[in-house]
């Protein structure tokens, strides 16, 4: 127990010693003769500290003999804290004697412990003139000086006589100005219990150190892999910061307390501890406010700028340090320990941002954490569960031990890593469950996503089925007639289409060509077509073109498929008459050879299917040799580019006046080729039929 203190009185000398240094221990026995008595109880007691000393700066081997007469040198406490230098001033080399005085018989030839207590600089340790033990190496210069604080307990033993001397040449050239304590401290206590507390206490510490980080690093590694494989969830990424943050603050105390051999090293130690304390606590808000939060509030800027202010406030106060003054000087006492005091309130009031600070940031995420709660957000009991934990957990450990004796050999360390890693397990409990959820939502999906795509498959197979018999229902060949030379083609978009095209030849060799455009695609389309090829093969040889037109829309509308219609043209040819009858087609485009022009003729009527008896139009035209008629669907003039502008019907005019002298195939032929130049690998919309009719 007397180690363990030990251990906190130098945590205090190093950290909360920066803010002010306590007096040498008025209790401690020392006459006016200046001898310090060790007896058995104060050995009995766990040791005694050995605090004020004789004093005189330099450096004489002839201070380590102990006949030498010390009695001109001054009296002073060998840790040398800033507010107390000597009268004769601290030079960063000086010899300090202390005369012992062993009176108890049974402390004679009997192993004690040296207990090093404190110690910032390199010591060479004589007793009664004989060297026994070197901290370090010391030195004149501090290019000479090698400091080094040594934990272990040193045996030290006292020869059978009552007077003793311990001398220590000591030096401190390099950490004078990273502490305002620039001596050391040592204690005289019994062996075997320092050397089982030391065992206990590397042991223990050892022992939680490890665990402590190997359970962090390993949550870190988690869900910082977690964070890899699915980026999207950043809150993996602060959580993974956050307990690696975490382990690594474990570790630089663990560190602090166990391996540290000097003040140089301890306050780079205290330096990355300021450090990962600032990454600790914002990785925990960040955490908190992405699971929260869609996306950060006003408020985290506070906390970010807050903390980033302590982090260089803290290092700039660690970094600063306390210039060395000694009484030659021309700086007055009151100026020294007015800089003194000055570092002293730097260090301070770091030390209470930071904790004030912290104590805003718990709160912070007390807050968020109770009203997700409230709100009974998706999982923000398992946190409010994992809070509560340092509270439940010591009020169940304390009612075993109470009153079924069952867990009376658990440890402070086992209950003190239950009761702090809980708060963090129920957080890597709830990204765990939140990324099984998302893993069931994600296999869900797959699966969705296969049974769509089997439909998507059948459908494509109905709808192909569904295209080759629409195919099939068009007519092969081309009539052939002795006047008139005929082509037709039909390219369908990717689905079923509407296009139809069809004829009938009476047998006076009349000839009645038919083109229609169904109102969208699919099956519907598709319907429709089958039934105004049925309606158009079936109706009367005498009937005319308007006639055959309204019964067909008679026949669709029968059909009550909701706005589906049809638009229709209807071509015949008598000889060289040509009489064309329509109902909502594009405009049919008439070459006439002798005069070298392309005519557009434009019919007005409502679509097939819609009004009974609506009125349409039909108009008669005279043909001669090399005429040539184009009847097309709104395919052609509508086909897009890639900058989605549309063919339009001048250009396709101007395309027809090209080619409009030669062969209807090489014409059909032109017009495909000129579509697909301009649609440059859009994919076609709608399906495009052309019919073209030239007078031999």
């Amino acid at each position: 127990m007397k180690h363990k203190l030990i251990l906190l009185f130098h945590l205090t000398l190093t950290v909360f010693g920066f803010i002010y240094q306590a007096p040498a221990q008025d209790s401690e026995p020392v006459p006016v003769t200046g001898i310090r008595v060790l007896t058995l109880d104060d050995i009995d007691d766990g040791g005694a500290l050995l605090t004020t000393w004789k004093y005189h700066p330099g450096d004489n081997p002839e201070w380590a003999d102990p006949a030498f007469d010390d009695t001109g040198w001054e009296s002073t406490s060998t840790e040398l804290s800033l507010n107390e230098i000597p009268s004769s001033g601290w030079e960063g080399i000086g010899w300090f004697r202390l005369h012992l005085s062993v009176p108890d018989e049974q402390l004679w030839h009997t192993p004690l412990a040296l207990h090093v207590a404190y110690h910032a600089g390199a010591s060479e340790v004589y007793l009664d003139g004989e060297l026994i033990y070197t901290f370090g190496k010391v030195g004149n210069r501090k290019e000479e000086e090698e400091s080094y604080w040594e934990r272990n307990p040193q045996v030290i033993s006292f020869s059978g006589k009552t007077d003793h001397v311990i001398a220590v040449r000591y030096s401190n050239f390099s950490s004078y100005q990273l502490t305002p304590t620039l001596g050391f401290l040592l204690q005289i206590g019994p062996l075997n219990s320092g050397i089982k507390g030391r065992v206990n206490i590397v042991r223990s510490g050892t022992t939680l150190q490890m665990v402590w980080t190997a359970i962090l690093i390993f949550m870190m590694l988690q869900h910082l892999l977690l964070f890899f494989f699915y980026p999207r969830a950043r809150e993996n990424l602060y959580f993974a910061l956050s307990t690696g943050s975490i382990g690594v603050f474990v570790f630089l105390i663990s560190q602090f307390f166990l391996v540290a051999t000097g003040v140089t090293e301890t306050l780079y130690l205290l330096r990355l501890l300021v450090c990962v304390y600032v990454l600790m606590f914002l990785s925990g808000m960040l955490f908190l406010y992405t699971i929260f939060y869609p996306k950060l509030p006003k408020l985290f800027w506070f906390f970010l700028v807050g903390w980033v202010l302590i982090l260089c406030f803290g290092l700039f106060s660690l970094r600063t340090g306390f210039p060395l003054f000694s009484q030659g000087e021309l700086q007055s006492t009151i100026e020294v320990a007015g800089v003194v005091f000055a570092s002293s309130i730097n260090l301070g009031l770091a030390i209470i941002c930071c904790f004030l600070f912290a104590m805003l940031t718990f709160l912070e995420m007390a807050r968020m954490i109770i009203v997700a709660i409230f709100k009974k957000k998706d999982g923000a009991w398992i946190f409010g569960l994992g809070s509560l934990m340092p509270i439940i957990l010591p009020v169940v450990f304390a009612f075993l031990v109470s009153y079924t004796g069952f867990v009376e050999n658990i440890n402070w360390q086992f209950s003190t890593l239950a009761i702090t890693l809980a708060p963090l397990f129920s957080m890597s409990v709830y990204l765990a469950r939140d990324f099984s959820r998302i893993h069931r939502k994600l296999e869900t999906e797959v699966l969705e996503r296969q049974l769509l795509e089997v439909e998507n498959t059948r459908k494509t197979e109905e709808l192909e089925e569904a295209r080759q018999l629409q195919m099939s229902m068009l007519p092969q060949a081309a009539p052939q007639l002795p006047n008139l030379d005929v082509a037709f083609e039909m390219r369908p978009a990717t689905e079923v289409g509407g296009d139809y095209y069809d004829y009938n030849i009476r047998d006076d060799e009349q000839l009645t060509l038919a083109i229609g455009d169904a109102t969208g695609h699919g099956m519907n389309a598709g319907l429709v077509v089958s039934a105004v090829k049925s309606l158009f093969k079936t109706s009367a040889p005498e009937a005319g073109n308007l006639e055959t037109l309204e019964r067909i829309s008679q026949g669709i509308k029968s059909m009550n498929l909701k706005r589906l219609y049809m638009a229709m043209v209807l071509a015949t040819f008598d000889n060289n008459r040509l009489t064309l009858a329509g109902a909502g087609m594009p405009p049919a485009l008439i070459y006439r050879a002798d005069e070298d022009l392309v005519e557009e003729i434009l019919l007005e009527g409502m679509p097939l299917g819609g009004f009974i008896g609506a009125e349409r139009q039909e108009a008669p035209f005279d043909l001669q040799s090399g005429d040539t008629i184009l009847l097309m669907s709104d395919g052609l003039p509508e086909m897009l580019n890639p900058e989605n502008e549309m063919l339009d019907y001048p250009k396709t005019k101007e395309l027809f006046e090209e080619v409009a002298d030669q062969s209807p195939k090489a014409i059909i032929d032109h017009l495909f080729n000129a579509s697909m130049s301009w649609a440059d690998g859009a994919p076609q919309a709608d399906d495009v039929t052309l019919v073209v009719i030239k007078v031999k």
